[in-house]
């Protein structure tokens, strides 16, 4: 468990609060337009190094700063230091917004460089999902982990999948083309590549899933 640090009053930290990992730095401009309207920037360690490259200074750095070439005597924002080797940084940045209840949260760079990072951090999501309202943006997908009832804006023929975080009893669709009604949804490669067929879809699931929606263009 992470020490709750407090958040000095001389600098405030405004949503929306975007976390950016240290994976593939975003390109498309769902995830650019993300980070350029972002009124607070979370970096996990080296991906500081990215942002500057590109032209923005982030508000807060987060990890055991074994990438970050970042002056921290120069740095302006809020420096947090976790040498802890047994979480990922982002696993602790996950943790640091959870204790200073900075929520919702988007999360940029989380895939695309190493396959296991690009696991682990998906096991992440599912993990938080109960405690802070949190997607992760690729330059692909907005992709969320929910159980119960939940609807989505969409559009026609948007790519949707749907991934079962563990076996689930029961899982129901509403306004996708390959419906899912009442039925179980063990772990599996099933849920790929649906497609909405208007301005939203619903899922009830019984049981926590992945489910990721691409982007409009």
């Amino acid at each position: 468990m992470l020490m709750n640090i407090d958040l000095p009053d001389k600098q405030p930290f405004n949503k929306p609060y975007i976390i950016l990992a240290n994976g593939q730095y975003p390109s498309h401009p769902a995830a650019l337009n993300k980070l350029h309207t972002a009124g607070t920037i979370i970096c996990t360690d080296g991906s500081a190094n990215k942002l500057l490259e590109n032209g923005l200074a982030p508000n807060v750095i987060i990890g055991d700063m074994d990438s970050s070439t970042i002056d921290q005597d120069a740095f302006k924002g809020l420096y947090v230091k976790i040498s802890d080797q047994d979480n990922t940084d982002l696993d602790k940045a996950l943790e640091w917004c959870k204790l200073n209840s900075l929520s919702p949260l988007t999360v940029l760079g989380a895939s695309q460089l190493r396959e296991d990072h690009t696991i682990g951090n998906l096991i992440l999501l599912a993990n938080y999902s109960d405690e802070l309202d949190i997607n992760f943006v690729t330059d692909y997908f907005t992709i969320t982990c929910h159980h119960g009832k939940r609807s989505f804006t969409s559009f026609k023929q948007q790519l949707v999948s749907i991934l079962p975080v563990e076996d689930i009893q029961s899982i129901t669709t509403e306004g996708l083309e390959f419906p899912l009604i009442d039925e179980p949804f063990p772990i599996s490669s099933r849920g790929i590549s649906n497609r909405a067929t208007g301005h939203q879809f619903i899922i009830t699931s019984s049981g926590k899933t992945w489910v990721f929606r691409s982007h409009s263009d």
